[in-house]
């Protein structure tokens, strides 16, 4: 795919997940160098707007002697000098450039992340949908007991009606994890048009603390609304200063008096305006680069609360696994004493696929919890450059 060629300062994160972004679709790849193609055309229209333009003039006029004169010049009125305003508008026009940048990279590993939350939802799906068939060959043996117990005078109805309907509840459940399947699969193909089985997803491993405040997306956009909003405080307050002009006049004139005569012009103005507002419009452009510096702080905060929420989730899913560790270690000794049981004749055979099905139920959940820690660290990863 063509590339744009950008600034070296910011190519390390309009790009740098350049092998990921691939895997979506064609579409809005095309669309995502469009917008960087945009941004660059108005990052120059933003740091030349102190240029005024070269205006040219062309005129006809007839006097009371119906003479004729014809007028080509060319004129030239520019601020030179205005008390930092032009490095201000460059300042303004270089960081707003790295801002729009920077959002661009953000939807993109918005997007990616979206692409791989739902593509890890489908495979927990897909183990929900294996555990509920093992929870309903589970219900319909508890079915058959019940039945069989109630037929024989040693139960009442009310016990079978249970294991009756808590087998209908998860037929009905298994419906309803059939429609998520669609919906997943759908959700995906919005983003990629890659195959879902050819989809890879990224082994990432944590993202220490330090590494993960430096480099969140959202300290860094923050900072340069920061900036923006202070370039665009000083181009505020040069506005009202005095301005140092230069101004200009070449042209030539032509009439039956005047035969083709070169003129020109040159001099030099102070201009200073006054306006009624421009103490409010300086005010209001400073209190606005304020709440912008307050708020990096609040995003700072956001973000170490962020990270212990993290942390909180991954050690509570891990402490998950070691509960259901545990549990497949008690069905399997439960297995063996079953087993054995059921060999001398003790036990009936339910009893030993129940107790099968309910140890893979639990290995099954272990997969599921190591694929909730896997969501948890992409959502991570995609927060930062």
């Amino acid at each position: 795919m063509k590339r744009i060629l950008i600034p070296f300062f910011i190519s390390s994160f309009l790009f740098a997940n350049e092998k990921d972004d691939l895997v979506l679709l064609p579409l809005k790849n095309e669309i995502k160098d469009l917008q960087i193609k945009g941004i660059n055309e108005k990052k120059e229209i933003n740091k030349y707007e102190w240029l005024d333009d070269l205006n040219i003039n062309l005129s006809q006029t007839k006097n009371n002697e119906n003479i004729t004169t014809k007028d080509y010049s060319l004129n030239l009125s520019q601020k030179v000098l205005d008390f930092g305003g032009i490095m201000a508008q460059i300042d303004y026009s270089n960081y707003l450039f790295k801002q729009e940048a920077l959002k661009i990279q953000m939807d993109n590993f918005e997007e990616l992340n979206s692409l791989y939350k739902n593509l890890i939802e489908l495979k927990i799906n897909d183990i929900d949908i294996e555990q509920n068939i093992l929870n309903i060959n589970n219900s319909e043996i508890e079915v058959n007991i019940k039945k069989s117990l109630y037929k024989n005078g040693q139960s009442n109805i009310s016990d079978l009606n249970d294991a009756i309907m808590k087998k209908n509840s998860f037929e009905d459940s298994k419906m309803q994890l059939q429609l998520e399947k669609v919906k997943y699969e759908n959700e995906i193909q919005k983003l990629s048009s890659y195959q879902i089985s050819d989809i890879k997803i990224p082994k990432i491993s944590i993202i220490p603390k330090e590494i993960f405040l430096e480099n969140a997306t959202k300290k860094l956009y923050a900072n340069l609304e920061s900036k923006v909003t202070q370039s665009t405080y000083q181009k505020t307050k040069s506005d009202y200063l005095p301005s140092f002009k230069i101004n200009a006049t070449v042209g030539i004139e032509d009439s039956k008096e005047i035969k083709n005569e070169d003129y020109y012009s040159y001099g030099a103005a102070i201009v200073m305006p006054l306006s009624y507002t421009s103490s409010n419009n300086i005010e209001y452009s400073k209190l606005v680069y304020l709440q912008n510096m307050k708020k990096e702080n609040l995003v700072q905060i956001e973000l170490e609360k962020t990270y212990q929420t993290f942390l909180e989730t991954i050690k509570q899913f891990e402490n998950r696994i070691n509960l259901a560790l545990n549990d497949i270690k008690l069905f399997e000794e439960l297995l063996q004493l079953n087993q054995e049981e059921f060999q001398a004749g003790f036990k009936a055979i339910e009893d030993v696929q129940t107790l099968k099905n309910s140890k893979k139920i639990r290995t099954l959940d272990i997969e599921k919890y190591k694929l909730n820690i896997q969501k948890e660290l992409l959502a991570l990863y995609f927060q930062i450059i």
